[in-house]
């Protein structure tokens, strides 16, 4: 699960900030479908071409007991930081992070790793289950572990080849999420991931939430509304090189969209998935990767020192560090009007000179 985890400096001032949850990878499975609005039938094969009525893929006790094994799992594996046992119900960029977590492990402090390996439970679920595709989205608070009062997490779970499931993406949110639109028969309407919804193409919202980082959010970034996520996210380009002190006039940060720069060492899921809400727009789960770039400018003179959890990766003075972020993003898009981040967990994955 994403426990709200690292955000990582490099150089002088590392800091980690940890939040509690697992994801990252593909634990060695492939999806049955893509994240794109697939036409597979419901679970009684039935199109609704015939006449028939569709059902939802799954019925919400078996997307309930599908949840209850994987928390069941995900805690076990927490306890120990098992990457195999994970990966046997987590999968795409949330295990990708998980695994991520795992590594950097003894590199958090005594504290975070106690809070990490505190069991969590999901509590209040409401599952948006789709009459077609091979996944579905829930929507619950998540209660222990290392979480706060009323925390909320926005979930995907993708069918895998074999019928089982993994949960491959899940991001807390601040606020309200807007209602789901219902079909007949009560199940959630998937939304394309290439779809256009108020103005906004849903697959491009990844670069949009990059751009906050890369730009400040004055290019791609300005699409979406003021959301405190958004602010936050725009504070780490604002402040970027505060963190150098005296040491400004040679070292220097900068972040990257992922895009064709993205070492090919380094997976890239770029998944959309989305639902219709009641008011014509969609709810999204999108995943994003960007590059954190920490370089001296005068390396006869300066050089950047990885601290933090980026010393899981590198040690000893560099000309530059190229950190790799993977990100978990929820975001609110209305049928009118410019998309709201209301979610946006990312977490280094790696990080070389």
């Amino acid at each position: 699960m994403n426990r709200r985890i690292v955000t990582i400096a490099v150089g002088l001032a590392a800091t980690g900030l940890l939040a509690a949850g697992c994801g990252g990878g593909d634990g060695g499975d492939k999806p049955a479908a893509s994240s794109s609005a697939s036409t597979a039938p419901g679970k009684d094969g039935k199109d609704g071409k015939d006449g028939k009525t569709a059902a939802p893929i799954v019925t919400a006790a078996q997307a309930g007991a599908v949840l209850d094994g994987y928390e069941k799992v995900n805690n076990a594996a927490n306890a120990t930081q098992d990457g195999p046992k994970l990966g046997t119900v987590e999968g795409g960029a949330l295990y990708q992070q998980s695994l991520a977590q795992y590594k950097q492990f003894p590199k958090y402090s005594a504290k975070v790793q106690a809070d990490y390996r505190k069991p969590f439970t999901y509590v209040d679920r409401r599952f948006h289950i789709p009459d077609t595709g091979s996944w579905f989205m829930v929507d619950a608070e998540v209660s222990g572990g290392n979480f706060d009062k009323g925390d909320r997490q926005l979930m995907v779970f993708q069918q895998q080849t074999g019928g089982h499931w993994k949960m491959v993406l899940a991001d807390n949110f601040t606020g309200a999420v807007p209602a789901v639109a219902k079909a007949a028969d009560g199940a959630a309407v998937v939304v394309a991931p290439d779809a256009t919804v108020g103005g906004t193409k849903l697959s491009a919202l990844g670069s949009a939430v990059n751009d906050l980082r890369v730009s400040g959010g004055r290019k791609a970034g300005a699409v979406l509304a003021d959301s405190a996520v958004r602010r936050d996210a725009v504070k780490e380009y604002t402040t970027r090189n505060d963190h150098w002190g005296a040491y400004k006039n040679c070292l220097r940060t900068d972040f990257e969209d992922a895009g064709t720069k993205w070492d090919s060492a380094y997976i890239k899921y770029p998944d959309t998935y989305a639902v219709k809400t009641a008011d014509g727009g969609a709810l999204v789960a999108s995943t994003s990767y960007y590059v954190e770039l920490e370089f001296s400018t005068r390396p006869e003179t300066c050089s950047v020192v990885p601290g933090g959890n980026t010393t899981a990766y590198l040690h000893g003075d560099q000309n530059g560090v190229r950190s790799r972020y993977a990100g978990l993003n929820v975001i609110s898009v209305p049928a009118a009007g410019r998309p709201v981040q209301l979610g946006g967990d990312v977490q280094l994955i790696g990080a070389s000179s």
